[in-house]
């Protein structure tokens, strides 16, 4: 039986990568693939009575995100009731420091003492292979 945290990573993949065409073209596939070679995964424990404030903020940050041109991708996800997480991509560490300096980061910080149990944990990760449509890899 698929545990609650497994069902949302399998719901992450497909809205990932699930319902999109497949890359036509192996410069298509090598585009996409240079805009995802690093990341970042962030963890997020809301306080008691706090989740819905962090789910509106995440949802609120998306705006903000798609200003900055360094930033691939960018994901917020919900893993159970009080537990959320941020997932992003980066063509390369710039782009990654880039984000981690930016408005969301700034916020998320200075609303954290609030709404989270404890502060964020920041995993800086590298992306080993990627997959993302052919529409956004040309974007």
């Amino acid at each position: 039986m698929k545990t609650l945290r497994s069902l949302t990573v399998t719901a992450l993949c497909a809205m990932t990568i699930g319902a999109a065409p497949a890359l036509s073209q192996s410069t298509s596939a090598d585009q996409a693939a240079a805009s995802a070679k690093v990341g970042l995964f962030v963890r997020l424990d809301a306080k008691p009575g706090k989740e819905e404030d962090v789910a509106r903020f995440l949802i609120g940050g998306r705006p903000i995100v798609d200003q900055e041109p360094g930033t691939s991708t960018w994901f917020a996800v919900r893993l159970n009731p009080t537990t959320f997480a941020i997932f992003d991509t980066f063509p390369d560490d710039s782009g990654r420091a880039a984000h981690l300096s930016g408005k969301v980061a700034a916020a998320l910080m200075a609303k954290a003492p609030d709404m989270l149990a404890h502060p964020p944990v920041i995993e800086k990760i590298d992306v080993l292979a990627v997959k993302i449509p052919t529409a956004f890899a040309n974007k």
